[in-house]
C-alpha cells in the first residue's frame, strides 16, 4: 500500500477541544475516501514563516496514512479541508517507497603472512639501504 503525509495548519485561536475535533474531522474524511491513518503527530501551535490569513501562527497536525487512494479520492481529502474555515493551509504529499536495505559486499580477510627475520616477501624489491654519510662516500671513492 502507497503511504501519505498531510500536514495541517488550523486555526491558532480555536480552544484546545475545538483543535482535537477539527483533527478527528481530518481523520474521518481521510478514512472516508479509503485511508487507513497510521499515526497522528500534533505539533500544537507554532510560528509561521509568513503570515497567513493576518495570523503568525498556526496549529499543526500531521496525519500518517495509507491506502490504494485514486486521484479523485486524494483531491476531494484536498478539497474537504480547502472548505474548512479554520484549516489554513493543508499539504498532502505521498512518500517514497521503501526500500529494501542494501547488500554490503564483505571483503574476505587475507591471511596472516607470517613475519620475522629471515621473511622475504618475493613480491617486493629488496633496496639497500645507505645513509647519507655512505653514499657520499661511496662516490667519493670511484673518483681516484
Amino acid at each position: 500500500m502507497v503511504k501519505y503525509e498531510l500536514v495541517v495548519i488550523f486555526d491558532p485561536f480555536l480552544e484546545d477541544a475545538q483543535h482535537t475535533e477539527q483533527v478527528d474531522a481530518a481523520k474521518e474524511l481521510v478514512a472516508k475516501h479509503g485511508g487507513e491513518v497510521l499515526n497522528v503527530d500534533v505539533w500544537g501551535k507554532r510560528r509561521m514563516a509568513y503570515q497567513i490569513q493576518k495570523k503568525q501562527e498556526g496549529f499543526y497536525a500531521i496525519i500518517l496514512f495509507q491506502g490504494d487512494l485514486t486521484g479523485p479520492a486524494l483531491a476531494e481529502i484536498e478539497r474537504g479541508l480547502r472548505l474548512n474555515e479554520v484549516c489554513l493551509r493543508e499539504m498532502l504529499t505521498r512518500l517514497p517507497d521503501e526500500k529494501p536495505p542494501r547488500k554490503v559486499k564483505v571483503k574476505k580477510a587475507k591471511p596472516a603472512q607470517p613475519q620475522g627475520e629471515g621473511y622475504r616477501n618475493d613480491d617486493r624489491r629488496s633496496y639497500d639501504v645507505r645513509s647519507a654519510g655512505d653514499a657520499g662516500a661511496a662516490t667519493a671513492g670511484n673518483t681516484e
